[in-house]
């Protein structure tokens, strides 16, 4: 239902992010690589994850696509619910839990906060065949993160022109304009009013 949420950091608390989307609220669950990444009263674009259960619906938040990614494995891991799993991603970056599980080192899976023998055990048989594209050297980690990726703005403008009845060509041409105007470091509304300017 959501890809991402694009906003002003109101609130970092302890595994909790309070994004500003519009003048929106959005209550976000997030891990502590997550948060640390934030900065109070900037904009940042966080991929989120909708978890929804008989009794309430929690938006979680991630600072990269690996995270996310991850983070939807280990959900089909018996006995493992989103806010565990976030607390996996707290415990130990993506990149070396990928690895851990990958290498069946037990040893390093039970030294992540509430994970002992068994679901150590559970973590490697059902997960090990089902990571190769979580690797290091694939492009889900090729270093970049979401709140700090310069070269998905473009990109980013031009879906939410064209979201908002752009035809396809003035949408590309004027998220290109609007960049090349303001830089990709401009606040997005900026980057957006720029982009929607009509030029003479």
């Amino acid at each position: 239902m959501y890809e991402y949420l694009y906003g002003r950091v109101e609130e970092i608390r302890l595994g909790v992010a309070v994004l500003d989307v519009h003048g929106v609220g959005y209550y976000v669950m997030v891990s502590q690589p997550c948060a640390a990444s934030l900065t109070l009263g900037h904009n940042t674009k966080m991929l989120v994850h909708l978890a929804v259960s008989e009794t309430n619906q929690v938006l979680f938040g991630f600072q990269s696509t690996a995270e996310r990614t991850l983070f939807r494995r280990l959900l089909q891991v018996n006995g493992i619910g989103p806010t565990s799993a976030l607390g996996l991603l707290s415990s130990l970056p993506p990149d070396e839990m990928v690895r851990a599980i990958l290498d069946g080192d037990q040893k390093r899976l039970t030294a992540m906060k509430g994970v002992g023998k068994k679901t150590a055990e559970r973590l490697i048989v059902e997960l090990r065949d089902h990571l190769s594209d979580l690797m290091p050297s694939t492009p889900l980690f090729d270093g970049s993160s979401t709140s700090s990726s310069k070269s998905s703005v473009p990109n980013d403008l031009e879906r939410v022109l064209l979201e908002l009845g752009t035809p396809s060509g003035a949408a590309r041409d004027g998220a290109k304009t609007a960049v090349a105007a303001l830089g990709e470091d401009a606040d997005f509304q900026d980057l957006l009013k720029h982009a929607l300017t009509p030029k003479t």
